[in-house]
């Protein structure tokens, strides 16, 4: 009786809480929904027709939609791959006892910290400029002509800055799964003439496979919503080179004024993002169950 009355003082307590959550999500995405079917323009106030499903459909027909789709995938997928593979090799280093570990870890996780702007503007002005940049400079000194990144190659500059931002996380995940790992096995597996490839394969990587599922998972949440590195650097071009879903929507709704165009977008993107985070977790949950 006790423990009832103890669960339900629980379930009074935390219940402001829930419902202020469920009011900041529910009011905007309420509100994103029903712009979505109207003509919602800003240039022609006072005149929002119910158009039904009129603007999901442009979205979809538009042409930069496809761009942005693939775009984002590429984005996703790119970033995933450095940060995980970058990752590990990080976490199997600074598990190694060396001379300032401390300090080496401090520095190695030191980029989570940069504000997304902050570190755009730092790597757009000091290392990417072909001009005045570090990387121009390099190039100039062994007689090469400096290679413009964010004009010849956008998405892939904007992977490079996004994994430079992501993979201290990635490193302190992998690293703590790391040092959890019984140092008994590998010295056992060594002993017995394992290469350090084979200690690797058979041992360290199935160890990290639930961490290395949860870094995908939490950096695919937030990789599906990167805007703040694309406007500060490509702004989605040359052309819509570098335009993922995000910036596509915050082009229609703040650059064409078109709110309902935007709004659909907006579900759009909200749909897609869950279907991923389900599927995602269905995965970790396999494999924590494993």
């Amino acid at each position: 009786m006790a423990t009832q009355h103890s669960k339900t003082a629980a379930r009074w307590m935390i219940s402001p809480a829930v419902i202020m959550l469920l009011a900041w999500m529910i009011i905007p995405l309420s509100l994103t929904l029903y712009f979505s079917f109207l003509r919602y323009n800003l240039l022609m106030p006072g005149t929002n027709p119910f158009v039904g499903f009129e603007n999901y459909e442009y979205f979809f027909t538009d042409p930069g939609f496809q761009a942005a789709l693939i775009n984002t995938i590429l984005l996703v997928v790119g970033v995933l791959i450095i940060t995980v593979v970058g990752g590990i090799a990080f976490a199997i280093l600074l598990d190694q006892p060396i001379k300032g570990q401390g300090i080496v870890r401090i520095l190695v996780i030191a980029p989570f910290f940069v504000m997304p702007t902050v570190s755009a503007l730092v790597w757009k002005n000091m290392f990417m400029n072909p001009v005045s940049g570090i990387f121009g400079h390099m190039a100039k000194s062994i007689g090469l002509a400096p290679f413009d990144f964010l004009s010849q190659a956008p998405l892939a500059s904007i992977i490079g800055i996004v994994s430079w931002q992501w993979l201290p996380f990635a490193t302190l995940i992998l690293l703590t799964a790391m040092q959890s790992l019984d140092q008994e096995q590998l010295e056992a597996a060594e002993m017995d003439g394992a290469s350090w490839w084979s200690r690797f394969w058979y041992i360290m990587l199935p160890h990290l496979s639930r961490a290395i599922t949860v870094v995908i998972l939490i950096q695919t949440i937030f990789l599906l919503s990167i805007f703040a590195e694309i406007l500060v650097t490509t702004n989605g071009g040359p052309g819509t080179a570098s335009t993922n879903l995000t910036y596509l929507i915050y082009a229609q709704s703040l650059l064409q004024y078109d709110v309902g165009l935007g709004s659909a977008g907006g579900v759009v993107a909200i749909i897609l993002a869950n279907i991923v985070a389900i599927f995602l977790m269905r995965m970790i949950g396999k494999n924590l169950d494993a």
